[in-house]
């Protein structure tokens, strides 16, 4: 399947991705995925309040009746790997587009090509803030999430997802992410 964003880089197929931790001094293996279980916006909802005002599943949450996110998949190339790292974030979509997007959410025989502006609802751990970038929200065949492609900015995520990075940069977001405290 090809995305909406390419890059020029060679692959190691024969090569699995793998570095020794510097937080942990374990070996990692794989390009991990990395998500969340809820838009940054859930979490301005109270605890004691969020039953009756926000409706959260795996793929969708929509709070207030009046603010609506979907899960997609951010994808960074990682130069010498077929295999992109992987952000699981959530995206606020109109309520027409949200309307539109769900519709065809749950059928086998949904094709890509809709494409939804969306606002970036996740705060990424190892850039600048990343919640409210500007993104096109690519729909794809059943059962995938749709492809997240950031608006071309000089965000350090944007240039990364448009650029691809190198597998020591992978090796510092997986630390970071993985291992928080040691930061």
């Amino acid at each position: 399947m090809t995305h909406p964003i390419q890059t020029t880089v060679g692959f190691q197929d024969s090569e699995p991705f793998r570095f020794e931790c510097a937080s942990c001094g374990e070996t990692h293996e794989g390009i991990p995925s990395f998500g969340w279980d809820f838009p940054a916006q859930y979490l301005a909802v109270p605890e004691t309040e969020r039953a009756q005002r926000a409706v959260l599943s795996d793929d969708a949450c929509v709070i207030d009746n009046e603010w609506f996110f979907i899960r997609g998949c951010l994808e960074i190339p990682v130069r010498g790997y077929r295999e992109p790292l992987n952000y699981g974030v959530w995206l606020s979509l109109s309520r027409d587009s949200f309307a539109r997007y769900s519709a065809s959410f749950d059928d086998v025989n949904r094709h890509q090509g809709s494409t939804y502006f969306g606002w970036l609802c996740t705060a990424i751990p190892g850039y600048p803030d990343t919640q409210l970038l500007k993104t096109a929200v690519h729909v794809r065949p059943w059962p995938s999430r749709p492809f997240v492609q950031l608006e071309a900015t000089d965000h350090p995520l944007a240039l990364e997802q448009r650029d691809g990075v190198n597998p020591w940069r992978v090796q510092q977001i997986v630390e970071r992410i993985m291992h928080p405290r040691h930061r």
